[in-house]
């Protein structure tokens, strides 16, 4: 597989923070998902979290990003400051190679709709681009957020449990997933620092809950210490994601439940850097299932 620099950047970035006995994917929390200026669409994947690790340590504020280009339509330049300071990420495209045309996922998603028979027409690409914080756009318009809309989090956790079908109990000091019950087990709420450590816990045994074979269907060896480092890297990734857009800030108490699987991450990642891009995709379908499964379904309305 092909390394792109964001790829590289990522590894470096991560390897390097969790040598410093940090988990870097819980860095950089906003109250808005960074998102480009000018589309309005929101990072995801690995180029949500190399933004938001860059965001971390640059300390921004403002969530939009631009291309060069972008910022040269709009008759905006670049500060002096801006040296040095572009980000590189990941843009994936289909080019028909008979229509001579380059299309986007949703492009793309809607033409093979209408032309099944066409699909074979495309192949993908990914190119890098750098952007740009906002930070350093001068003549940027002043960002005012509007899209701080309020997820009631006990009924997005609640929804996605009945939704999924998965027991739930809360008995004891231990939080973990029982993949041969099919079972959600946390400490009682009460025993938790806060109720944000208690949102994360359960979000993290939810994404844990999608690998069942009856869901998303991944591998769960628990005699494997490897095997489950991984599983544990897509639980927590994926979870992260969850957490940045319900704003569920991260804590100590969440950081030493995970601190034990440092080393094997490390591990992981120096034998094997594409490791971290598996454990991303996947972790992005953790974030689709689990999203999908957050609403109260139209059966349950009509009861």
């Amino acid at each position: 597989m092909k390394t792109t620099k964001t790829k590289e950047q990522l590894i470096d970035m991560y390897l390097h923070c969790l040598k410093e006995n940090e988990i870097p994917w819980n860095k950089g929390w906003q109250t808005t998902i960074n998102h480009n200026g000018i589309t309005k669409s929101q990072y995801k994947g690995i180029n949500s979290l190399i933004l938001n690790y860059v965001s971390y340590l640059e300390k921004y504020t403002d969530p939009r990003w631009y291309t060069f280009l972008q910022i040269k339509n709009k008759g905006w330049k670049l500060s002096n400051k801006a040296k040095g300071k572009g980000v590189p990420i990941e843009f994936w495209s289909y080019y028909n190679f008979k229509l001579k045309k380059r299309m986007d996922f949703l492009e793309y998603n809607n033409y093979v709709e209408k032309h099944p028979n066409e699909i074979e027409d495309f192949k993908i690409f990914v190119n890098c681009s750098y952007v740009y914080n906002a930070k350093y756009v001068e003549g940027v318009p002043e960002y005012i957020n509007n899209a701080n809309q309020k997820i009631h989090i006990p009924k997005y956790i609640t929804n996605v449990i009945k939704n999924l079908g998965v027991k739930y109990e809360e008995f004891g000091n231990q939080a973990y997933y029982d993949v041969l019950k099919d079972k959600i087990v946390l400490p009682p709420s009460e025993k938790f620092l806060d109720k944000y450590s208690y949102y994360a816990t359960q979000l993290h045994e939810l994404c844990h809950s999608t690998g069942s074979k009856n869901r998303l269907n991944r591998n769960f060896d628990n005699n494997n210490k490897e095997e489950y480092a991984r599983e544990e890297l897509v639980a927590e990734i994926g979870s992260s994601f969850i957490m940045q857009k319900l704003n569920i800030p991260t804590s100590t108490e969440h950081y030493d439940n995970h601190k034990s699987y440092i080393k094997s991450w490390i591990k992981i990642l120096e034998n094997n850097p594409q490791e971290l891009f598996s454990a991303v995709a996947k972790a992005n379908k953790v974030c689709d299932y689990i999203e999908q499964n957050s609403k109260v379904r139209k059966k349950d309305l009509e009861r």
